[in-house]
Order: C-alpha cells, then sequence, then structure tokens
C-alpha cells in the first residue's frame, strides 16, 4: 500500500509540472491578436482550418525566437513549435501578412521545485543540447542524482560522493524537460531543466 501511495504522489507531481501542448487555429481573416501565454517548455501547435496556404513565423525584432514553418496548404495540416527561452514572440503569416494573421506567444519562466532547500543548487547552460552540469551545495557530500522524463519515467542515476561539479551528456536525449531530483541523506530537492 505504502508503494503504491508513493507512485500516486509521484505521478501526480510529475503531472502537475508537466509540458503542456496549447492547440490554435489558423486561418485566413483569423486577426491580428492570436495571443497565449504558455510555460517554458511547453509547445504550441497550429493547425490550419482552410485551404490555403499558410506559414507561422516569427516577427525579426520582435520575437526571443526564430521558427518558420514554411508553406503549408491544407485543412487539417499543422506546425508545431516547443518555446524554451523566456520572453514574447511575436509571430505572423507569411503570406497573408500582419494585419490578416498574427499574434504574440509569450513565455513565462517555471521555477525549480524545491521539496527541502539546501542551499542553492547550479545548473548549467538551462537550456542545453549536448552536457548539462550541477555544482552541488558544500553541505551534500553524498547522495545520489535521478533524471525523468516529462511522463515520470526515470531514465538517469548517479551516485556522488565528494563531487562538487557533475556533468550528464545529454546529446542523444530527446529534446524536452526533464526533472532532476537529487537526494542527500534525508533532503531531496528536485530541478527542471531542458533540452533543445
Amino acid at each position: 500500500m505504502k508503494t503504491k501511495l508513493l507512485l500516486l504522489t509521484f505521478l501526480g507531481f510529475f503531472a502537475l509540472n508537466a509540458q503542456t501542448t496549447h492547440n490554435l487555429d489558423w486561418f485566413m481573416n483569423i486577426g491580428a491578436n492570436v495571443d497565449l501565454t504558455i510555460n517554458q517548455g511547453d509547445t504550441v501547435i497550429w493547425t490550419w482550418g482552410d485551404a490555403a496556404p499558410h506559414t507561422v513565423e516569427n516577427e525579426v525584432g520582435n520575437s526571443v525566437e526564430t521558427f518558420n514553418s514554411g508553406i503549408i496548404t491544407g485543412i487539417g495540416e499543422t506546425y508545431s513549435y516547443t518555446f524554451t527561452v523566456v520572453g514574447d514572440n511575436s509571430y505572423f503569416c507569411g503570406i497573408h501578412g500582419a494585419a490578416s494573421m498574427s499574434g504574440t506567444i509569450t513565455v513565462n519562466e517555471i521555477l525549480g521545485i524545491e521539496e527541502n532547500k539546501f542551499n542553492s543548487i547550479t545548473i548549467y547552460p538551462n537550456p542545453s543540447s549536448s552536457k548539462i552540469n550541477f555544482e552541488l551545495p558544500k553541505n551534500m557530500q553524498t547522495g545520489q542524482i535521478l533524471v525523468f522524463d516529462i511522463l515520470g519515467k526515470q531514465i538517469y542515476t548517479h551516485e556522488f560522493e565528494l563531487e562538487k561539479t557533475i556533468t550528464i551528456d545529454i546529446l542523444n536525449w530527446n529534446s524536452g524537460s526533464y526533472f532532476l531530483k537529487i537526494i542527500s541523506g534525508e533532503n531531496e530537492q528536485t530541478e527542471r531543466f531542458i533540452k533543445n
């Protein structure tokens, strides 16, 4: 019974912090205010609502990320993009223009979740495409690092002893959000990082 309760608690934790997918309809004359506020690591899917050709592309100079669907034609066609940088992303249809089809995706930062706060754990670079480094506080002498994917599946384990900096090679991991759980004695701390 205790194991089942722990599993349900664990899965609930990840469900609350899971990456979210947002769906937007995309068709001619939808307007200039197709705006959305999301969290860092969330994915937006634009779905074509008419048979006309469209693009979804960031507005250069008014967007913190660069994305471009290219020309896509057909009802029900989609384009998706996962946003990893905090800030505003103005976007539009390159064929029909900003006055007819545009909006802004605002990306908010998600703060790390702390169950028992040690001293701060430094994670860098975050997001990263190849390696993640963790600097452990001085009061963490021994312990274990566990990494879970967005579905709550454990994908990495590392036992540490007297290590100050730990590097994990994430080059071959899928893009998305991951959760790092550090256990040292009776203390636990969970942090989030993004593989781009």
